[in-house]
Parts: structure tokens; C-alpha cells; sequence
């Protein structure tokens, strides 16, 4: 592994700490015990965020009942500092509190998992939800966050007594993620039904402002910019729109070939990032709605996107290329593994180049996943430039060819078949 010099070079030259966290770096000197570099993560990770210069990531061993993982990195070093134990399942979603005390998850099994950052212990496990619980939110303030669910709920919890303070059925369909404005004053929701929706959360038991029909499938994910004045979605009808906050539809950007996982907006508002299950990092431009950048290079479904509290920094998760980070403004990677770096010429970083298509792996090289009884029976999925079908809304995700009890003889993970199309089946709710 090699950092961008750069980079590296300015933030090791401070000391900082994280809120809430008794682990200080100063000059670079944090290390776990057993240092693992970022570039090292074998998991699948479908969630990461940002709480100062620390990086929460969260995944597992497969998208479903495997054992979920969720490990904090110290960005200035690119090594993991801990893993967070108590995951049962896949973990689809991590969010830190806003004073950094406390790190949210929620999983497939439907728990959602709450950690004292200070002592990283698992302090609760809550469950309310039926099904898998797919995203988390805090408000702005801290007091509250909130879960979505497969059961078409949104359940809002008071952080300082981990309790239920109401419980929003929101959606007739699973909800892919839930997402509050800067002011807290609204929340947005995306779902399966092809809809969003904006809501007063506060009223009563939560009343709809707009809802953001124009999506031809499933919406995935929903963002709103940092003013309140902009509102972003996106799914598996793989466009992106943006919307006004009374809910008016104000531009589609298209570019994108396979469904849109996240979108998120940069701290200032001026940059939109997009991450798609086509392979692929997306910077936009919001004043004028154009592609400003493409950070391609990946050889499997991306799941999630973050930018860093600053804006200087993004990441994403994915399956076989696990955890990635970019300098936003060089549009350089923060680490590389050390084999790319070996191969780039002397006094430059290697740039992310366009992935060639990943070999699918025969059928008896991969073994197959063992689904639970209500999954509904995998189909040939389209290659990546042709419409992908969605099983219906409300199964859970077919595992992409990975057995959930595996046998003996199982393939090791780099054996997996990783084209887009399969990994597209397994994002299928």
C-alpha cells in the first residue's frame, strides 16, 4: 500500500482526535495492534461514513445471513483501528452520531446494532422492524435517528435512551433509505414503490409534504442538499433526478448503466457523487447538471458513497475492490494497493483506468447460495447496457452465487463470479 504523498504528507504533520473517541493520532503514530491496510479489506461493504477523519465501514461475508463486519479506519494512515463485534448478518447501512459517541448500523436480519465508540462495545441491539432494516439517519442534532425498513416503516429512536419515539408507515413496499435535511426539519424516504416521499416527521405520526413520482422502477436512495433547496434521487431505473423541496421535478442525469445504488451531496452543495452497481463512481456537477468526473476502475458493484465532513475526501464500498478513497479536488486515490503502485511509472500515482470485463467463474467453481424459503428463484440477469428485471419489491436480495451454508470444498471469494450482471441480481429485493 502507498498513500498519495501528498496527502499523507499534510495529515501527518497535525495531530487530531475524533469526538467520542479515546484513540489519538498525532503525527501518524495510530496504528492498530495488527495493522491491515485499507487496500487488504476482503469483504463485501455496502455502506461507509464519515465522523471527522475517522471512516466507519460496513458489509459482511455475503449480502445476507453470513456474518456482517464493521471496522473503523484511521483515513490518515489507511489502517483498520478496530472491528466492532456483534454483527449476525450483512450490514447495510452505518451511521456515526453527530458528536461521535456512538456508531448505528442496521443488517439484514432486521437488527439495528448501536456502539459507545469510547469503549467499542456493543451497547444495544434494538429490534422493531419486520424484515431487513436497509438504512439509518441521524438528525442534525443528535437526538434522534431514524431506521428504514423492508416492512415500509421508519421508525424514529431517541439517541439518548435508545427507545421508540414513533413509528411512521411510510410506504406500502420496502424502504431503501431514509435521509434527514440539515435543519432536521424534514426527511425524505425511497422505496420500492418507485416513489419518494418528503416528510414532516414531527407531525404527529408523520405527515407527507411532496412525493416524488417520475421513476420508472425502484428508487434506492435519496439526498438532500446541504441548503434544503435541492433533493436528489435515484435507483434502478438508472437515472438520477433532482428535485425542488416542494417536490417538482428539476433535472434527470442520465449516464449510468446499471442501477443507482447511492447518491450523496458534497458538504457545499456544489457536487453530487453517484455510486452504481455498473462498476462505477460518478461526480457530478449540481449548478449545471453535468458529469464532472467518472471514477471508474472497479470490478464490481459499487453499494455506497460518502464524502468526508470537509468535502475533500470521498469513499466507496464495493465487493472484490472492498474500500476506496479519493482526494475530491485531484480526483487521486488516497491509498493504492501495493501492486498497482508497483506498477505505476516512478513519481506517479496510478490512475484509475476502465475496467475490463471480469470472467464469470463456471458453475462448479462457484458454489451456490442457499436462499431462505420466501426468496424467489434467480434469473438470468441482462448484460450491463441492457434493462436489468427486478424480482419483486418485496424479496429479500438474492446472494450472488455464495453459499450461505457453505460446504467443504467452497471457492475462496477471488474464485466468485463478479460481472455486473450477476452482482445486479443480488441487489434485487
Amino acid at each position: 500500500m502507498r498513500p498519495n504523498a501528498n496527502v499523507a504528507r499534510g495529515w501527518r504533520a497535525s495531530c487530531w482526535f475524533a469526538m467520542g473517541l479515546v484513540l489519538i493520532a498525532c503525527g501518524g503514530s495510530l496504528r492498530a495492534e495488527e495493522s491491515v491496510p485499507l487496500t487488504a479489506h476482503e469483504n463485501w461493504v455496502t455502506s461507509v461514513a464519515f465522523h471527522g477523519e475517522w471512516l466507519a465501514s460496513g458489509g459482511g461475508e455475503s449480502l445476507q445471513y453470513r456474518p456482517g463486519e464493521v471496522k473503523l479506519w484511521n483515513v490518515a494512515t489507511g489502517d483498520a483501528v478496530t472491528n466492532l463485534e456483534g454483527a449476525t448478518s450483512n450490514v447495510w447501512s452505518v451511521a456515526f452520531s453527530p458528536d461521535g459517541k456512538l456508531l448505528v448500523a442496521t443488517s439484514y436480519d432486521g437488527k439495528v446494532l448501536v456502539w459507545d465508540l469510547e469503549t467499542q462495545q456493543l451497547k444495544s441491539t434494538l429490534e422493531k422492524q419486520k424484515g431487513w432494516v436497509r438504512s439509518v439517519a441521524f438528525l442534525p442534532d443528535g437526538t434522534h435517528f431514524a431506521t428504514a425498513g423492508e416492512d415500509g416503516t421508519i421508525v424514529i429512536w431517541v439517541t439518548e435512551t435508545l427507545t421508540e419515539l414513533k413509528t411512521i408507515k411510510a410506504h406500502d413496499a420496502a424502504i431503501y433509505q431514509v435521509a434527514f435535511s440539515a435543519d432536521g426539519a424534514n426527511m425524505g424516504t425511497a422505496s420500492v414503490d418507485k416513489t419518494a416521499k418528503l416528510w414532516n416527521w414531527r407531525e404527529g405520526e408523520g405527515q407527507v409534504t411532496a412525493t416524488l413520482s417520475g421513476h420508472e422502477d425502484a428508487v434506492w436512495t435519496v439526498a438532500f442538499a446541504p441548503d434544503g433547496n435541492l433533493i436528489a434521487t435515484a435507483g434502478a431505473d438508472r437515472k438520477i433526478k433532482l428535485w425542488d423541496a416542494a417536490g417538482a421535478e428539476q433535472a434527470t442525469l442520465e449516464g449510468h448503466k446499471d442501477w443507482v445504488s447511492r447518491v450523496v451531496f458534497s458538504p457545499d452543495g456544489s457536487l453530487l457523487a453517484s455510486s452504481s452497481l455498473g462498476q462505477h463512481v460518478k461526480l457530478w456537477n449540481v449548478a449545471d447538471r453535468t458529469e464532472a468526473a467518472d471514477l471508474g476502475g472497479f470490478t464490481s458493484s459499487v453499494w455506497s458513497v460518502a464524502f468526508s465532513p470537509d468535502g475533500k475526501y470521498l469513499a466507496a464500498g464495493s465487493h472484490k475492490d472492498s474500500l476506496r478513497v479519493w482526494d475530491v479536488a485531484t480526483r487521486q486515490e488516497l491509498f493504492v494497493p501495493a501492486s498497482e503502485a508497483a506498477a505505476a511509472p516512478a513519481g506517479e500515482e496510478p490512475a484509475a483506468t476502465e475496467e475490463a470485463p471480469a470472467e464469470e467463474a463456471s458453475a462448479e467453481e462457484t458454489p451456490t447460495e442457499e436462499k431462505p424459503a420466501e426468496d424467489a428463484p434467480a434469473e438470468d440477469t441482462p448484460a450491463e447496457d441492457a434493462p436489468a428485471e427486478e424480482p419483486p419489491a418485496n424479496e429479500p436480495p438474492a446472494e450472488e452465487k455464495a453459499s450461505e451454508e457453505a460446504p467443504a470444498e467452497e471457492a475462496p471469494a477471488d474464485e466468485t463470479a463478479d460481472d455486473t450482471s450477476s452482482e445486479t441480481e443480488e441487489a434485487a429485493e
